[in-house]
Formats: structure tokens, C-alpha cells, sequence
């Protein structure tokens, strides 16, 4: 099964390779709705081209998705008690629409329904049935025995500020301390401002005060706007992931897939060991789904319990980093 070995570099992981950036998250997937799960957040995906039909929310009248120019989308489920505005999503592109909502905001529930409301009238549905709901899994995601930030010289994660000589205090605050204005005062270097903490896989906002000023981190590329329509910086942290397959000598090529590089069944090529086999990757933290392809038969981790149904129906191994 898969076995979590933590082992940071000593400086701030601001990005990776890109095929791994893009690819840390959990996504469920299918003709009735999209999430993912990024760290601590959920991510409602909508997509017009997925969708052929759109149901009226009152007559139940039929149209075509091509018939409707799209002007707003939300998202609304029994997790905001089927809220006629529901949350409401950003436009990201030509064809889809996002919004990001904290594990907070769903509370205990394993399991949430869910539907996408188009320009306050219309379901998106797959098959035309209004009563077809998507399923949000939360499957035990949080854990609130996950460790904070600590402080320490040797933490896994460098944060760094190059200037500001003449400022009195710089504090860092971000989602990991859930943006404490007082807590963790850098200390001030010959170049700049720096501080080290622990943190654990994931992906976290933050953003530096200095004496009493709000700044992004300008050295960091990737950032997020924020509601008060300036921008959080982010970072990523990532640990080194061991996945191993006992037995299976006999195969001739064992492949590591999951959520994690959009189940493709020929990137990640495990090798052989004295056991069977083994694949490491870097990995953010959250939930990841993932299956072993012996000769090109897929199968379940036969070491993990854990084990998940999607919407098709398929069985898949999970994995929760924290």
C-alpha cells in the first residue's frame, strides 16, 4: 500500500514541475457535476460542455444547453439547504465556472447532493430528469487531529521577504493559522525578513503585514484573488509518496494511476523490487485516489481498506495525506 515519508527541503515550495502542479488534486467526475478537492477546500467545477440539456425549475420544460446563453451558474445542494441563489461560481473561461468552499462549510455529512442552477432557472442535467442529483463524498476528509504551524529553526518551509529595512515588524499570516494578524513575527536578516515553520502537505493562502500593511509575496508567481479583490500568495507543499504492490512477480509491467495524474495508465511505471513493486511521487495533502494496472489489468491496493465507489461504479483505493 501507499507509505507517506516526509521529506522536505528546508526552503518554501512555491512550485514544482508543472505536470505536477497541475495535477494534486482528487476529482470526481462524470455527466452529472465536477468537484475536486484542493487541501482543505472543495472545488465545484461546471462545465457547459458537459451537459446536452437543461431542465426548467419550475415548469420542468426541456431545453437544449446550446439554446442558452449562460449568464450566471451557482451551486446548490443539502448543504446550503437548496438555496435558490446557492453559491454563487466564478466565470474561469469561455466554458466553465468555479467556486471554492472550505471543508467547514459542509460539516459532518459523509455525503452532500448537489446540482448546478443555471441563470436562477435552469438544472443542469445530463439526461433530462430533474430529479438527477450529483453526490459530493466527503468520506471522512477531515481530520482534525492534523497539525497546525509551528515555529522552528528547522521547519520544512522557508518564508522569505527580501527588503523593507526600515520596517519596525512583518507578520505572516495565512489559511494555516487561519490568518492570525499577531502570531508569527518574522525575524529580521541582512536582505530582508524570513521565518521557518512546520507545515503539512497542502496548499496554503498567506500574505505578509508589514507594520500594519498588507502585501502579497511578489517573489511568488501563483496567487489567488481574494473577496477583498486583491491577491493571496499560495503555496504548495508536497511529500514524497512511497506506493508499493507485494507479490506479482510474474507480470511483466506493473503502473501506478490515480486522481492524482488523471488515471493515465502508462505515465507512472512502477519497478520491481524484492516484494513486488514500487512507485514514488510528490504529493500535496488531501484525498487521492489511486489503482495499481498489472499487465494491463486494473486493480485495488490488496494492503488498503480504504476503498471507494465513483458514480461509474468503479472500485478505487484511497489515499489521505494529512
Amino acid at each position: 500500500m501507499a507509505s507517506i515519508h516526509l521529506k522536505y527541503p528546508a526552503t518554501l515550495l512555491f512550485l514544482f514541475l508543472a505536470t505536477w502542479a497541475t495535477a494534486q488534486v482528487d476529482t470526481s467526475k462524470s455527466g452529472f457535476g465536477t468537484y475536486f478537492f484542493e487541501g482543505d477546500e472543495v472545488v465545484f467545477e461546471f462545465d457547459r460542455r458537459t451537459y446536452e440539456h437543461a431542465v426548467h425549475n419550475s415548469n420542468g420544460k426541456v431545453v437544449d444547453f446550446d439554446d442558452l446563453d449562460i449568464s450566471n451558474v451557482a451551486v446548490t445542494g443539502n448543504f446550503n439547504n437548496w438555496s435558490k441563489k446557492g453559491w454563487k461560481m466564478r466565470r474561469v473561461d469561455a466554458n466553465r465556472f468555479q467556486v471554492r468552499k472550505h471543508l467547514a462549510d459542509f460539516k459532518d455529512a459523509p455525503n452532500w447532493e448537489f446540482k448546478f442552477l443555471i441563470n436562477g432557472t435552469y438544472w443542469a442535467t445530463p439526461d433530462a430528469d430533474p430529479k438527477r442529483t450529483s453526490i459530493l463524498n466527503m468520506y471522512d476528509l477531515k481530520n482534525p487531529d492534523a497539525p497546525g504551524p509551528m515555529v522552528s529553526d528547522t521547519g520544512n518551509v522557508r518564508f522569505y521577504l527580501r527588503g523593507y529595512p526600515n520596517a519596525t515588524h512583518v507578520i505572516l499570516t495565512g489559511s494555516f493559522n487561519n490568518w492570525d494578524e499577531s502570531t508569527i513575527h518574522m525575524k529580521k536578516t541582512s536582505g530582508g525578513w524570513e521565518i521557518h515553520l512546520s507545515l503539512a502537505p497542502g496548499i496554503y493562502e498567506y500574505k505578509f503585514i508589514v507594520d500594519g500593511q498588507w502585501t502579497e509575496d511578489l517573489a511568488n508567481r501563483e496567487k489567488r484573488r481574494n473577496q477583498y479583490d486583491t491577491y493571496n500568495s499560495v503555496l504548495r507543499v508536497f511529500t514524497v509518496v512511497h506506493f508499493d504492490l507485494d507479490g506479482y512477480h510474474e507480470a511483466r509491467q506493473v503502473v501506478l494511476s490515480g486522481s492524482f495524474n488523471n488515471w493515465d495508465p502508462n505515465a507512472i511505471k512502477m519497478r520491481r523490487t524484492e516484494t513486488g513493486w514500487r512507485a514514488e511521487l510528490p504529493l500535496i495533502g488531501g484525498k487521492h485516489l489511486y489503482k495499481f494496472v498489472v499487465d494491463g489489468n486494473w486493480i485495488t491496493d490488496p494492503a488498503n481498506r480504504r476503498v471507494e465507489i465513483d458514480l461509474e461504479g468503479n472500485h478505487n483505493s484511497v489515499l489521505f495525506i494529512q
